[in-house]
C-alpha cells in the first residue's frame, strides 16, 4: 500500500508535527510514504532533514487550477492507494486533482479535521462529503461534523500522539533554557506554547496574570508562540500591568527542554479540536491547567491528569494556576498522571497504527 500526504500549512503547528510523526511511523513499518508541501514550509524541510521523501507543492487558493494539475501530475508518476489531505485547502485541490485522473487509477482520499468550529452544515457536507474518509481529532470533532450532516460511517476518530524521550535532557539544557528567559533560580514558569489567536485564550490568562502574581509572587508568565494577535495581547498586557514574557517562536528540537523549565502548563483554548500541545506538556510530566473545550476533556480529566475551567474564565484560570503552584503534591500527582495517561494512550505509535488501520480497511 502506497500512501501520499499533502500540507498545505506554511507555519509550524501541531497539524504539521502530527504529519511528520505520520509519516515517520509510517517508514518504520515499511508503508511507501511521500510527502507534498510548500518548499519554504518548516514541514518540508524537517521531512527532508528527516530523509522523508518530500516534492515540494503550493497552492494560492482552494481552487487553484494550476496547483491541481502539479498535483494530478504527482500522482500519475508515482500512482498512490491513499492519498491524505492534512489541511483543508489540500483537500479542496486534491478533489479537483482526482478528476484528472482516470477513474480506475484515483486513490482513496482521506482529509484531517482537526477544528472544533464548522461551518455551515450546507457548507460542511459540500466540503468534505465526497471524501472517502474523514479522520476526527477527537470525538468532539466527529459530533460536530455529524452534526453538520456527515454520514458517521465515514468518519474515524484518531487522536494526535506524541512521544515520550527515550533519554534525558543534557544536564545544563533545563538552566540554559531559564537563563534564556531571564528566571530567577526560586521563579515559577506558567508556561502558554501556541499560536497567537483568538481561539486560543491568551487574552484571559493576561487578565488572570496580576491575580497570579498577587498570590504566587515568583510566578512568571510566559506566552511561546507567534501569530496575528501578539501585538495586541502585548498592548494588553502593558495596559493591565501584567508582567508577561511575549517569547515569541520556539524551535520545534528545543520545546523539550522549555517545558523541562516550566512548572505548569496553561492552555485556555475558547475553541480547540484536541490540542496536541498538552500531550506533549503531559509526556513532560507538567500539570496542566486547560478549559474544557472541544476534545480537551477528552484527554485533560480534570482532578485526575489536570484542572480543566471553563473557557472565558481568567478568576477560575487564574484559582487552578494558584492552587497547582502552592499545593506541588497535587502538581506532582496531576503531572505523574498525565505522564502515564501518555504512555498508556497518547503515543505516536498508537496514532500511526489506528491511522493505518484507517488505510487498509479503504484500501481492502
Amino acid at each position: 500500500m502506497r500512501t501520499f500526504h499533502v500540507d498545505t500549512e506554511l507555519a509550524w503547528r501541531g497539524g504539521q508535527q502530527q504529519v511528520l510523526l505520520l509519516l515517520e511511523g509510517l517508514v518504520r513499518r515499511d508503508v511507501p510514504a511521500r510527502l507534498a508541501a510548500p518548499e519554504n514550509s518548516p514541514l518540508f524541510d524537517r521531512a527532508r532533514r528527516a530523509g522523508l521523501p518530500a516534492e515540494p507543492f503550493a497552492a494560492r487558493n482552494d481552487a487553484d487550477p494550476a496547483a491541481a494539475f502539479r498535483l494530478a501530475r504527482m500522482l500519475r508518476s508515482e500512482p498512490s492507494d491513499i492519498l491524505h489531505c492534512h489541511t483543508a485547502r489540500a483537500y479542496a485541490v486534491a478533489r479537483l486533482a482526482c478528476r484528472l485522473l482516470p477513474a480506475a487509477t484515483r486513490p482513496r482520499i482521506v482529509v484531517s479535521r482537526r477544528v472544533a468550529f464548522s461551518a455551515s452544515p450546507f457548507l460542511t457536507r459540500r466540503k468534505f462529503g465526497s471524501a472517502d474518509c474523514v479522520i476526527a481529532v477527537s470525538e468532539a470533532v466527529k459530533q460536530g461534523l455529524v452534526a453538520a450532516g456527515l454520514d458517521p460511517a465515514r468518519i474515524a476518530v484518531v487522536r494526535d500522539g506524541v512521544t515520550l524521550a527515550q533519554t534525558p535532557l543534557a544536564p545544563d539544557e533545563r538552566e540554559r533554557v531559564r537563563r534564556l528567559l531571564n528566571l530567577a533560580p526560586a521563579d515559577r514558569l506558567v508556561l502558554h506554547l501556541a499560536h497567537l489567536g483568538a481561539e486560543k485564550g491568551q487574552e484571559d490568562l493576561i487578565a488572570a496574570a496580576p491575580r497570579i502574581h498577587a498570590a504566587a509572587p515568583g510566578a512568571r508568565i510566559a506566552i511561546v508562540g507567534g501569530g496575528e494577535l501578539r501585538g495586541r495581547l502585548e498592548r494588553q498586557a502593558a495596559a493591565a500591568g501584567a508582567r508577561i514574557l511575549f517569547v515569541g517562536f520556539w524551535p520545534p528540537e528545543r520545546i523539550p527542554a522549555l517545558l523541562a523549565a516550566a512548572s505548569v502548563f496553561v492552555l485556555p483554548s475558547r475553541k480547540e479540536g484536541l490540542g496536541s500541545v498538552l500531550l506533549e506538556a503531559m509526556a513532560a510530566g507538567l500539570p496542566i491547567v486547560a478549559s474544557s473545550t472541544g476534545g480537551i476533556p477528552e484527554i485533560v480529566r480534570d482532578g485526575d491528569t489536570g484542572l480543566l475551567i471553563p473557557p472565558r474564565d481568567p478568576l477560575a484560570l487564574a484559582a487552578a494556576v494558584i492552587r497547582l503552584l502552592t499545593d506541588s503534591a497535587l502538581a506532582d500527582r496531576l503531572g505523574a498522571a498525565g505522564r502515564e495517561f501518555v504512555r498508556r494512550e497518547g503515543s505516536a505509535d498508537r496514532m500511526v497504527d489506528e491511522t493505518l488501520a484507517v488505510y487498509r480497511k479503504l484500501a481492502s
